[in-house]
């Protein structure tokens, strides 16, 4: 439910850096459509980055990396491919650059939203 008063700006803050309560910190100020747009936006731009910088082999090669008879399935090279430093390396940056955006969008709109209570007579 959308706070009825002045949101903590501190606990907002914190509610980022949570899974879900972030989307909660963003319901709270009723901005929650415009978050999941924006970090709709930012996982599909982020994972087509991450696919041009590291890519995966084609379809055969793949599979045949994934799953052998003696090692059985791999999952090292399903989840971070040929190059586990740079993949690794490059999820970091773009999970830092997620918590950057959703710190300054919450805190954003938790200011406009405490101002909204501040003006009115």
């Amino acid at each position: 439910m959308p706070a009825k008063g002045p949101v903590n700006l501190t606990w907002q803050t914190i509610f980022c850096f949570i899974p879900i309560m972030d989307i909660v910190a963003s319901y709270r100020v009723k901005r929650m459509r415009w978050y999941l747009l924006i970090f709709i936006g930012y996982g599909a731009l982020s994972t087509a980055i991450q696919s041009i910088i590291n890519p995966f082999d084609e379809t055969a090669v793949y599979n045949e990396k994934v799953y052998s008879e003696t090692m059985g399935f791999d999952w090292d090279y399903a989840l971070l491919g040929s190059n586990p430093e740079l993949s690794i390396a490059t999820m970091i940056i773009c999970n830092a650059i997620a918590y950057v955006i959703a710190v300054y969008l919450i805190r954003r709109w938790s200011k406009k939203w405490n101002q909204n209570f501040n003006q009115s007579p």
